[in-house]
Order: C-alpha cells, then structure tokens, then sequence
C-alpha cells in the first residue's frame, strides 16, 4: 500500500471517529435542538442574575427597562418574517407539477431498482434499514474483489487489493455498528454519513486500475467497477436523506420559532405594559430581581432556538457540500 492510500485510510478513520462524538459533537450536531437551546438560555439567566446582583445591572430605572422590553417587542416580532421565508422555501420545494413528481419518483424507483440488483433481494422502506443494505452491498463487494483476486492475480500484485478490501470491510463493520447503536430518524441515520463520502476510496481504486489495468484480469476490473458502483450508491442516499432531513428540519425550526415567538412577546409586552402603568415604584425591589433575568432570558429563547437549528444545519450543509468524486477537507477531519 502506498503512503498516499495509507494517509487517505487514516483520515477517513478518524473521520469515521468522529462520527461517534464528544461533547462538541453533541452540542453541535448530535443534541437535541431544544434542549441545547434550554441549556443556552439557563446560562443565560445565571448570567444575568449574577450581574444584577452584583449591581452592573440597574433595576431602577424605569427608563432603561422599558426601553430593553420595548426592544424585545420589536426584535421578535422580525421572527415572523423568518418563519414567513422558512415556509415559503419548502413551499418552493414541495409545489410541483404532477409531471415533475412522476420524474422524480422514477428516479427513485430506478435508483432503488440498482440497489436490490446489487443486494439481490427488495430493499427496505426505512432509511436505517436501508443505508444499512448498502454498506452489506459494499462490503460484499468489496470481500468478492478479495475472493477474485485470490484466485486469479499473482501474489506480489494481490497485496494491493488486499489491503484495499481489508480496509474496506473494517470500515463497513464499523459503520454498521454504528447505524445499530443510532436511532431510525432521518437525522440519526444521516449523521453516520456525514464523515466522508468515500472519494478517496474511489480514488485509490482507480490508481490501482491505472497501475495494473493491463495486467489484472477482467473479473477483477469488474469487480473494482461493482465496488466503485457501491460507493456512489451510499452517496446518493447521503445527498437524498440529506434533502429530507433539512425540510423536516426547516418545519421543525418555523413551528418552534412561532411557538417560542410569541411567548416571548407575551411576556415583553406584559413587563412593557407594568413599567409604563404603575412605574418602578410600586413594584418591590425583591420581585424585579427574581422576574426580570427570567423574563430577560424568555425573551431570548427564540434567538437561542434560532441558533441551535441553525448550527447543525450549517454543519450538515458543509460536511456534504461536495458530491463524488471530489471531496473536501472539511468532509474529511
């Protein structure tokens, strides 16, 4: 094996790693949207409380409350116009006409077709179950290049091979057990994918048909084609479920926002309306500092829904930007 393959065998190790997760990964991708955003808002009313105890934030002015809760006010009612955008994106996506639905379900339908040919038996309907099926397919692939090969090329031209379908098929136990621990939402599967999308598989495989193409036998090309073959079928459903893991995403992120929304102008507008009635006077001192940090972070909570969302959005975007056969380093940590 070539130093080349054997640092492209080392990045996509630690990238398959990666997919495991620490507490980054967690935070950014692996957590639940909302109680990332909880935990960001209860770090947030920690940190406001401490300051109005140590008396950086005044509580007695009514001037500069009703200002900030009048800021609240105006700021989340912007909200609406990024749930309106949110909607009307996956709008643009789902009004189609009947003939381009048809079209792309045949492209679906062939797509599913090449992959039960491939396995030899009807594919599940379930998106764990079914990215499972195509890293069995790879894998089995890649373990009859090793049986052909053993058979039909001569021992010092059968090591490179056989270091590529070790390789191969230690790759594949490891995302399999990876997919046997995930759960069976869209989000769950897709995140196993999101490491590398075997560009530099693919390319080792064709340095090995450009060094020995004109000495290894037909089966054997064959059979490096059918593995090359497997590799983009798992891209393909990395960039689908990608597809339908960003508009349920999308949908998820518009209802919470409206929800979060307008609790946060409920509350605004409540403390907006007991500063400019009765004044900071009539109001004890012990009750606005128990009230306004928790009403200070309620009026965030959208903002921290926002970004939450957001964040792993960004990352699933990026770490599946590119398509084979390229791929990019940011894919590849």
């Amino acid at each position: 094996m070539s130093d080349a393959d054997g640092e492209a065998d080392a990045r996509e190790d630690r990238s398959s790693a990666r997919s495991t997760g620490g507490w980054a990964e967690w935070f950014l991708l692996g957590g639940n949207r909302l109680l990332i955003a909880a935990l960001g808002v209860l770090l947030f009313l920690v940190a406001v409380a401490s300051l109005e105890r140590s008396g950086l934030i005044p509580l007695d002015e009514v001037g500069g409350l009703t200002y900030l809760f009048g800021g609240f006010v105006s700021g989340n009612l912007t909200l609406v116009t990024v749930v309106v955008s949110i909607n009307q994106l996956l709008l643009s996506r789902e009004l189609q006409e009947p003939g381009e639905l048809r079209s792309q379900m045949d492209d679906v339908v062939d797509y599913r077709r090449d992959v039960e040919e491939a396995a030899g038996h009807v594919a599940p309907v379930e998106p764990l179950e079914f990215l499972r099926m195509l890293f069995d397919n790879t894998q089995q692939e890649a373990q009859r290049l090793g049986g052909v090969t053993a058979d039909t090329v001569e021992t010092e031209r059968r090591e490179e091979i056989d270091d590529l379908v070790a390789s191969v098929t230690e790759q594949m136990d490891r995302v399999d057990g990876l997919l046997e621990r995930s759960g069976t939402g869209t989000f769950e599967v897709l995140s196993v994918t999101l490491t590398t999308n075997y560009a530099r598989k693919i390319n080792r495989i064709r340095r090995i048909r450009s060094r020995h193409g004109d000495e290894l036998p037909q089966p054997v090309m064959d059979s490096l084609d059918r593995l090359v073959d497997r590799f983009q079928d798992v891209d393909v459903a990395r960039q689908y479920f990608k597809g339908i893991y960003l508009q349920e995403e999308l949908s998820s992120l518009s209802r919470v926002l409206l929800y979060t929304g307008a609790l946060a102008e409920a509350v605004a507008a409540v403390l907006l309306l007991s500063f400019t009635g009765s004044g900071i006077s009539s109001i004890a001192r012990q009750t606005l500092s128990a009230v306004v940090p928790v009403a200070v972070a309620v009026c965030f909570l959208p903002l921290a829904v926002l970004a939450s969302f957001v964040v792993r959005t960004a990352i699933v975007t990026q770490r599946t930007t590119t398509t084979l056969p390229f791929t990019t380093p940011e894919q590849e940590q």
